[in-house]
Protein backbone atom coordinates (compact mmCIF):
# COMPACT_ATOMS: atom_id res chain seq x y z
CA UNK A 1 0.00 0.00 0.00
CA UNK A 2 2.91 2.47 0.31
CA UNK A 3 2.02 3.50 -3.71
CA UNK A 4 -1.44 4.67 -2.41
CA UNK A 5 0.37 6.59 0.71
CA UNK A 6 2.39 8.38 -1.32
CA UNK A 7 -0.54 9.29 -4.14
CA UNK A 8 -2.18 10.37 -0.88
CA UNK A 9 0.38 12.11 0.29
CA UNK A 10 0.60 14.16 -2.83
CA UNK A 11 -2.87 14.97 -2.99
CA UNK A 12 -2.86 16.27 0.57
CA UNK A 13 0.27 18.77 -0.62
CA UNK A 14 -1.17 19.87 -4.24
CA UNK A 15 -4.82 20.80 -2.42
CA UNK A 16 -3.41 22.53 0.79
CA UNK A 17 -0.32 23.75 -0.62
CA UNK A 18 -1.42 25.81 -3.44
CA UNK A 19 -3.91 28.35 -3.66
CA UNK A 20 -7.17 27.76 -6.22
CA UNK A 21 -5.65 23.70 -6.52
CA UNK A 22 -8.67 21.08 -6.59
CA UNK A 23 -8.64 17.38 -6.75
CA UNK A 24 -11.31 14.65 -8.12
CA UNK A 25 -10.61 11.30 -7.30
CA UNK A 26 -13.04 8.16 -7.95
CA UNK A 27 -12.84 5.48 -5.34
CA UNK A 28 -14.06 2.57 -6.71
CA UNK A 29 -14.64 -1.37 -5.26
CA UNK A 30 -15.91 -5.00 -6.44
CA UNK A 31 -16.64 -7.44 -4.19
CA UNK A 32 -16.80 -10.93 -4.65
CA UNK A 33 -19.17 -13.36 -2.29
CA UNK A 34 -19.02 -17.13 -3.04
CA UNK A 35 -22.11 -18.17 -4.91
CA UNK A 36 -23.10 -14.93 -5.45
CA UNK A 37 -22.66 -11.87 -8.18
CA UNK A 38 -20.15 -9.21 -8.04
CA UNK A 39 -20.38 -6.23 -5.89
CA UNK A 40 -19.60 -2.83 -7.18
CA UNK A 41 -19.48 0.47 -5.60
CA UNK A 42 -18.40 3.65 -6.37
CA UNK A 43 -17.19 7.20 -4.04
CA UNK A 44 -16.64 10.24 -5.85
CA UNK A 45 -14.57 12.58 -3.96
CA UNK A 46 -14.02 16.31 -4.61
CA UNK A 47 -11.16 18.31 -2.59
CA UNK A 48 -11.30 15.86 -0.17
CA UNK A 49 -15.35 15.82 0.64
CA UNK A 50 -17.38 13.22 -1.26
CA UNK A 51 -19.92 14.12 -2.87
CA UNK A 52 -21.60 10.89 -4.66
CA UNK A 53 -22.30 7.34 -4.35
CA UNK A 54 -23.04 4.95 -7.11
CA UNK A 55 -23.75 1.17 -7.14
CA UNK A 56 -24.15 -1.83 -9.45
CA UNK A 57 -28.12 -2.25 -8.24
CA UNK A 58 -29.31 1.05 -9.93
CA UNK A 59 -25.87 2.87 -11.89
CA UNK A 60 -26.84 6.31 -11.07
CA UNK A 61 -25.15 8.85 -9.41
CA UNK A 62 -26.50 9.63 -5.63
CA UNK A 63 -25.53 13.58 -5.14
CA UNK A 64 -24.35 14.55 -1.58
CA UNK A 65 -25.88 17.83 0.35
CA UNK A 66 -22.35 18.91 -0.05
CA UNK A 67 -22.30 19.71 -3.52
CA UNK A 68 -23.71 23.01 -4.99
CA UNK A 69 -22.68 22.53 -8.30
CA UNK A 70 -21.15 20.09 -10.57
CA UNK A 71 -21.78 18.33 -13.91
CA UNK A 72 -21.02 14.36 -13.14
CA UNK A 73 -22.47 12.16 -15.45
CA UNK A 74 -25.74 10.65 -14.22
CA UNK A 75 -24.94 7.17 -13.99
CA UNK A 76 -21.74 5.44 -13.39
CA UNK A 77 -22.09 2.25 -16.11
CA UNK A 78 -18.13 2.38 -17.48
CA UNK A 79 -17.05 2.17 -14.04
CA UNK A 80 -19.18 -0.62 -12.86
CA UNK A 81 -18.20 -2.65 -16.48
CA UNK A 82 -14.59 -2.10 -15.77
CA UNK A 83 -14.36 -3.58 -11.98
CA UNK A 84 -16.68 -6.37 -12.90
CA UNK A 85 -14.60 -7.47 -15.68
CA UNK A 86 -11.41 -7.41 -13.68
CA UNK A 87 -12.91 -9.73 -11.06
CA UNK A 88 -13.41 -12.33 -13.71
CA UNK A 89 -10.33 -12.04 -15.39
CA UNK A 90 -7.60 -11.20 -13.14
CA UNK A 91 -8.55 -14.48 -11.17
CA UNK A 92 -7.77 -16.56 -13.73
CA UNK A 93 -4.64 -14.79 -14.97
CA UNK A 94 -3.23 -14.87 -11.26
CA UNK A 95 -4.75 -18.38 -11.08
CA UNK A 96 -5.87 -17.59 -7.30
CA UNK A 97 -8.47 -16.54 -5.88
CA UNK A 98 -9.97 -12.91 -5.56
CA UNK A 99 -12.18 -11.38 -2.52
CA UNK A 100 -11.82 -7.55 -3.29
CA UNK A 101 -10.63 -5.19 -6.08
CA UNK A 102 -10.62 -1.59 -5.92
CA UNK A 103 -9.49 0.70 -7.92
CA UNK A 104 -8.59 4.62 -6.94
CA UNK A 105 -8.04 6.57 -10.14
CA UNK A 106 -8.51 10.78 -10.83
CA UNK A 107 -6.53 13.76 -11.00
CA UNK A 108 -5.33 17.14 -9.74
CA UNK A 109 -5.34 20.39 -10.90
CA UNK A 110 -2.87 23.04 -9.51
CA UNK A 111 -4.18 26.83 -10.08
CA UNK A 112 -1.84 27.21 -12.82
CA UNK A 113 -3.70 24.82 -14.81
CA UNK A 114 -1.00 21.56 -14.30
CA UNK A 115 -2.87 18.29 -14.40
CA UNK A 116 -1.60 15.22 -12.98
CA UNK A 117 -3.73 12.21 -12.86
CA UNK A 118 -3.27 8.48 -11.28
CA UNK A 119 -5.06 5.22 -11.53
CA UNK A 120 -4.07 2.50 -9.22
CA UNK A 121 -5.58 -0.63 -8.65
CA UNK A 122 -5.43 -3.12 -5.81
CA UNK A 123 -5.92 -7.19 -5.38
CA UNK A 124 -7.23 -8.51 -1.77
CA UNK A 125 -5.94 -5.44 0.09
CA UNK A 126 -2.49 -5.16 -1.31
CA UNK A 127 -0.94 -3.14 -4.34
CA UNK A 128 -0.93 -4.69 -7.59
CA UNK A 129 -1.05 -2.53 -10.49
CA UNK A 130 -1.16 1.28 -12.15
CA UNK A 131 -1.83 2.82 -15.46
CA UNK A 132 1.04 5.82 -16.55
CA UNK A 133 -1.40 8.10 -18.73
CA UNK A 134 1.23 10.03 -20.44
CA UNK A 135 2.85 6.17 -21.84
CA UNK A 136 -0.46 4.06 -21.45
CA UNK A 137 1.71 1.86 -20.23
CA UNK A 138 0.71 -1.12 -17.23
CA UNK A 139 2.81 -0.88 -14.84
CA UNK A 140 2.92 -4.13 -12.35
CA UNK A 141 3.32 -3.35 -8.26
CA UNK A 142 3.63 -7.28 -7.55
CA UNK A 143 5.07 -10.38 -8.96
CA UNK A 144 1.65 -12.05 -9.82
CA UNK A 145 0.43 -8.93 -11.68
CA UNK A 146 2.54 -9.58 -14.29
CA UNK A 147 -0.05 -11.63 -16.88
CA UNK A 148 -2.29 -9.03 -16.31
CA UNK A 149 0.48 -6.21 -16.93
CA UNK A 150 0.94 -7.90 -20.36
CA UNK A 151 -2.30 -8.67 -21.18
CA UNK A 152 -3.80 -5.05 -20.74
CA UNK A 153 -0.73 -3.71 -22.36
CA UNK A 154 -1.85 -5.12 -25.64
CA UNK A 155 -5.38 -3.56 -24.92
CA UNK A 156 -4.85 0.21 -26.98
CA UNK A 157 -8.04 1.02 -27.14
CA UNK A 158 -8.74 0.71 -23.61
CA UNK A 159 -5.88 2.03 -22.63
CA UNK A 160 -6.38 5.16 -24.57
CA UNK A 161 -10.20 5.99 -23.48
CA UNK A 162 -8.28 5.71 -19.60
CA UNK A 163 -5.88 8.67 -20.39
CA UNK A 164 -8.71 10.39 -22.06
CA UNK A 165 -10.90 10.39 -19.09
CA UNK A 166 -7.95 11.20 -16.67
CA UNK A 167 -6.26 13.74 -18.91
CA UNK A 168 -8.86 15.39 -20.33
CA UNK A 169 -12.13 14.54 -18.87
CA UNK A 170 -11.47 15.05 -15.16
CA UNK A 171 -9.85 18.51 -15.63
CA UNK A 172 -12.81 19.63 -17.22
CA UNK A 173 -15.26 18.04 -14.40
CA UNK A 174 -13.26 19.71 -11.81
CA UNK A 175 -14.07 23.13 -13.48
CA UNK A 176 -17.50 22.42 -13.08
CA UNK A 177 -17.61 21.83 -9.14
CA UNK A 178 -18.32 23.80 -6.30
CA UNK A 179 -18.91 23.02 -2.67
CA UNK A 180 -21.37 24.40 -0.48
CA UNK A 181 -20.07 26.85 2.33
CA UNK A 182 -19.92 25.37 5.77
CA UNK A 183 -19.26 26.22 8.93
CA UNK A 184 -16.23 24.88 10.16
CA UNK A 185 -17.31 22.42 13.60
CA UNK A 186 -15.08 20.31 15.46
CA UNK A 187 -16.67 18.05 18.02
CA UNK A 188 -14.26 16.30 20.90
CA UNK A 189 -15.53 13.38 22.99
CA UNK A 190 -13.97 11.84 25.81
CA UNK A 191 -15.02 8.37 27.31
CA UNK A 192 -13.76 5.55 29.02
CA UNK A 193 -14.66 2.12 28.63
CA UNK A 194 -13.17 -0.71 31.50
CA UNK A 195 -11.55 -3.60 31.19
CA UNK A 196 -13.18 -6.58 32.96
CA UNK A 197 -11.46 -8.52 36.12
CA UNK A 198 -9.24 -5.20 36.60
CA UNK A 199 -8.75 -1.56 37.57
CA UNK A 200 -7.65 -0.94 34.10
CA UNK A 201 -10.13 1.11 31.32
CA UNK A 202 -9.15 2.56 27.90
CA UNK A 203 -9.75 6.16 27.86
CA UNK A 204 -10.85 6.96 24.62
CA UNK A 205 -10.91 10.67 22.68
CA UNK A 206 -13.02 10.74 19.56
CA UNK A 207 -12.53 13.91 17.94
CA UNK A 208 -14.84 14.80 14.89
CA UNK A 209 -14.22 17.93 12.58
CA UNK A 210 -15.23 19.60 8.99
CA UNK A 211 -11.71 21.44 9.85
CA UNK A 212 -8.91 20.30 7.63
CA UNK A 213 -6.59 22.01 9.63
CA UNK A 214 -7.04 19.91 12.01
CA UNK A 215 -4.17 16.90 12.28
CA UNK A 216 -3.52 15.79 16.16
CA UNK A 217 -4.82 15.15 19.59
CA UNK A 218 -3.23 15.54 22.81
CA UNK A 219 -3.73 13.49 26.03
CA UNK A 220 -3.55 16.52 28.81
CA UNK A 221 -3.97 16.63 33.10
CA UNK A 222 -1.82 15.22 35.54
CA UNK A 223 -2.63 11.50 34.38
CA UNK A 224 -1.16 12.03 30.84
CA UNK A 225 2.46 10.99 32.38
CA UNK A 226 0.79 8.07 34.37
CA UNK A 227 -0.68 6.95 31.48
CA UNK A 228 0.07 2.82 30.56
CA UNK A 229 0.28 3.71 27.14
CA UNK A 230 -1.21 6.14 23.93
CA UNK A 231 -2.39 5.53 21.15
CA UNK A 232 -3.45 8.16 17.69
CA UNK A 233 -5.50 7.48 14.51
CA UNK A 234 -6.03 9.30 11.93
CA UNK A 235 -7.24 11.70 10.34
CA UNK A 236 -9.31 9.48 8.86
CA UNK A 237 -11.71 11.25 6.04
CA UNK A 238 -15.29 10.14 6.31
CA UNK A 239 -18.13 10.10 3.95
CA UNK A 240 -19.91 12.87 5.59
CA UNK A 241 -16.89 15.62 5.09
CA UNK A 242 -15.36 15.38 8.55
CA UNK A 243 -12.61 13.97 9.39
CA UNK A 244 -11.98 11.63 12.01
CA UNK A 245 -9.09 11.55 15.21
CA UNK A 246 -8.99 9.24 17.91
CA UNK A 247 -6.81 9.18 20.72
CA UNK A 248 -6.50 5.97 22.84
CA UNK A 249 -4.83 5.50 27.09
CA UNK A 250 -4.41 2.79 28.66
CA UNK A 251 -5.14 4.35 31.80
CA UNK A 252 -5.77 2.74 36.00
CA UNK A 253 -8.90 3.14 37.84
CA UNK A 254 -7.30 2.86 41.18
CA UNK A 255 -5.72 6.63 40.56
CA UNK A 256 -8.73 8.09 41.35
CA UNK A 257 -7.49 11.18 42.18
CA UNK A 258 -5.78 11.62 38.78
CA UNK A 259 -7.56 13.88 35.93
CA UNK A 260 -7.29 13.08 32.15
CA UNK A 261 -8.33 15.68 29.22
CA UNK A 262 -7.79 15.97 25.41
CA UNK A 263 -6.81 18.67 23.44
CA UNK A 264 -7.36 19.68 20.11
CA UNK A 265 -5.98 22.32 18.08
CA UNK A 266 -8.02 23.96 15.09
CA UNK A 267 -6.96 26.77 13.01
CA UNK A 268 -8.42 29.39 14.79
CA UNK A 269 -8.10 27.70 18.73
CA UNK A 270 -7.89 24.72 21.13
CA UNK A 271 -10.37 22.48 21.91
CA UNK A 272 -9.98 20.59 25.53
CA UNK A 273 -12.44 18.64 27.51
CA UNK A 274 -11.74 16.57 30.81
CA UNK A 275 -12.76 13.17 31.01
CA UNK A 276 -16.33 13.43 34.08
CA UNK A 277 -15.53 9.58 35.01
CA UNK A 278 -18.40 8.11 32.34
CA UNK A 279 -18.49 5.68 29.82
CA UNK A 280 -19.93 6.13 26.69
CA UNK A 281 -23.49 4.75 28.00
CA UNK A 282 -23.19 7.14 30.92
CA UNK A 283 -22.12 5.10 33.39
CA UNK A 284 -19.77 6.21 35.90
CA UNK A 285 -16.36 4.35 36.77
CA UNK A 286 -15.10 6.21 39.32
CA UNK A 287 -18.30 5.95 41.83
CA UNK A 288 -18.62 2.54 40.20
CA UNK A 289 -14.61 1.38 41.48
CA UNK A 290 -15.61 2.86 44.90
CA UNK A 291 -18.58 1.13 45.39
CA UNK A 292 -16.67 -2.18 44.53
CA UNK A 293 -13.88 -0.89 46.74
CA UNK A 294 -16.13 -0.33 50.25
CA UNK A 295 -17.97 -3.95 49.17
CA UNK A 296 -13.91 -5.86 48.71
CA UNK A 297 -13.45 -4.13 52.23
CA UNK A 298 -16.27 -5.35 54.13
CA UNK A 299 -15.38 -8.65 52.58
CA UNK A 300 -11.90 -8.64 54.13
CA UNK A 301 -12.61 -6.84 57.41
CA UNK A 302 -15.05 -10.08 57.94
CA UNK A 303 -12.69 -12.43 56.96
CA UNK A 304 -10.28 -11.08 59.20
CA UNK A 305 -11.92 -10.99 61.82
CA UNK A 306 -13.09 -14.81 61.48
CA UNK A 307 -9.37 -15.37 60.78
CA UNK A 308 -8.91 -13.63 64.23
CA UNK A 309 -11.19 -15.33 65.91
CA UNK A 310 -10.31 -19.00 64.58
CA UNK A 311 -6.62 -17.97 65.29
CA UNK A 312 -7.34 -17.61 68.95
CA UNK A 313 -9.62 -20.55 69.44
CA UNK A 314 -6.95 -22.62 68.28
CA UNK A 315 -4.09 -21.20 70.27
CA UNK A 316 -6.53 -21.80 73.45
CA UNK A 317 -7.32 -25.32 72.60
CA UNK A 318 -3.58 -25.68 72.17
CA UNK A 319 -2.47 -23.75 75.15
CA UNK A 320 -4.74 -26.36 77.10
CA UNK A 321 -3.87 -29.85 75.84
CA UNK A 322 -0.17 -28.44 76.30
CA UNK A 323 -1.03 -27.31 80.31
CA UNK A 324 -2.96 -30.93 80.15
CA UNK A 325 0.18 -32.26 78.92
CA UNK A 326 2.63 -31.18 81.74
CA UNK A 327 0.46 -31.42 84.44
CA UNK A 328 1.42 -34.44 86.67
CA UNK A 329 -1.09 -37.04 87.87
CA UNK A 330 -1.49 -37.00 91.98
CA UNK A 331 1.35 -39.55 93.60
CA UNK A 332 -0.62 -42.76 94.87
CA UNK A 333 -0.10 -44.06 98.56
CA UNK A 334 1.36 -47.49 99.30
CA UNK A 335 -1.02 -49.94 100.39
CA UNK A 336 1.53 -50.97 103.13
CA UNK A 337 2.08 -47.49 104.27
CA UNK A 338 -1.44 -47.00 104.28
CA UNK A 339 -2.20 -49.48 106.79
CA UNK A 340 0.70 -48.51 108.66
CA UNK A 341 -1.32 -44.97 109.31
CA UNK A 342 -3.91 -47.14 109.57
CA UNK A 343 -3.40 -48.55 112.32
CA UNK A 344 -1.18 -45.89 113.70
CA UNK A 345 -4.32 -43.47 113.54
CA UNK A 346 -6.29 -45.78 115.77
CA UNK A 347 -3.86 -45.89 118.23
CA UNK A 348 -3.48 -42.14 118.80
CA UNK A 349 -5.97 -40.92 121.01
CA UNK A 350 -4.54 -36.96 120.67
CA UNK A 351 -7.14 -34.99 118.30
CA UNK A 352 -3.67 -33.01 117.07
CA UNK A 353 -1.32 -36.04 115.96
CA UNK A 354 -4.12 -37.50 114.46
CA UNK A 355 -4.86 -34.28 112.33
CA UNK A 356 -1.30 -34.44 111.14
CA UNK A 357 -1.54 -37.95 110.12
CA UNK A 358 -4.93 -37.14 108.69
CA UNK A 359 -3.44 -33.74 106.37
CA UNK A 360 -0.06 -35.75 106.00
CA UNK A 361 -2.07 -38.93 104.50
CA UNK A 362 -5.03 -36.49 102.43
CA UNK A 363 -2.05 -34.40 100.86
CA UNK A 364 -0.70 -38.02 99.27
CA UNK A 365 -3.59 -39.59 98.09
CA UNK A 366 -5.89 -37.33 96.79
CA UNK A 367 -9.62 -36.47 97.72
CA UNK A 368 -10.21 -40.23 96.83
CA UNK A 369 -7.72 -42.00 99.26
CA UNK A 370 -8.99 -39.64 102.15
CA UNK A 371 -12.98 -40.57 101.79
CA UNK A 372 -11.49 -43.97 102.59
CA UNK A 373 -9.39 -43.14 105.29
CA UNK A 374 -12.02 -41.33 106.81
CA UNK A 375 -14.68 -44.20 106.73
CA UNK A 376 -11.90 -46.52 107.95
CA UNK A 377 -10.70 -44.43 111.14
CA UNK A 378 -14.16 -42.66 112.39
CA UNK A 379 -15.90 -45.44 113.12
CA UNK A 380 -13.37 -46.56 115.80
CA UNK A 381 -13.28 -43.20 117.17
CA UNK A 382 -17.13 -42.27 117.47
CA UNK A 383 -16.61 -41.09 120.89
CA UNK A 384 -13.81 -38.47 119.80
CA UNK A 385 -15.96 -37.02 117.80
CA UNK A 386 -19.58 -37.73 120.05
CA UNK A 387 -20.69 -33.69 121.08
CA UNK A 388 -21.68 -35.00 124.30
CA UNK A 389 -18.00 -36.45 124.91
CA UNK A 390 -16.55 -32.73 124.16
CA UNK A 391 -19.12 -31.08 125.80
CA UNK A 392 -17.84 -33.83 128.88
CA UNK A 393 -14.43 -32.69 128.06
CA UNK A 394 -15.02 -29.00 128.65
CA UNK A 395 -17.00 -28.94 131.98
CA UNK A 396 -14.71 -30.90 133.55
CA UNK A 397 -11.85 -28.49 132.53
CA UNK A 398 -13.87 -25.21 133.70
CA UNK A 399 -14.92 -27.48 137.43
Amino acid sequence: MQMWIKLLTQWFLLSTAECGSHSLEFLSTGRVQPEDQPQFEQLAVFDGVPISYCNSWTKREELKPTLESNNLPERCDEANYNIIDSVHVIPALINSTVYVIQRRCGCIRSANGIVSAFDAWAVNGMDFISFDPESQRWISQSPSAVPVRQQWNNNNDRNFAFKHFLREQCPLLIQGMKLRATHQNTELHIFAKPIADTDQALLRCHVTSTDKSVSSVHLIGDGAFKANWISVTGPIPSEDGFVILRLTAGISLSQSSNTYGCRVQTGGHNITVFWDGNTLDGKNLLNMLTVHWKILTSILGFVCIILVITGISCGTIFLLKCVKKKSRPPARVDPELNEQFTRLGQSVTSPDLQSVIFSFTRGREGEREWDRWEMSVIPGQEDIYDPEYFAHLINGAYR
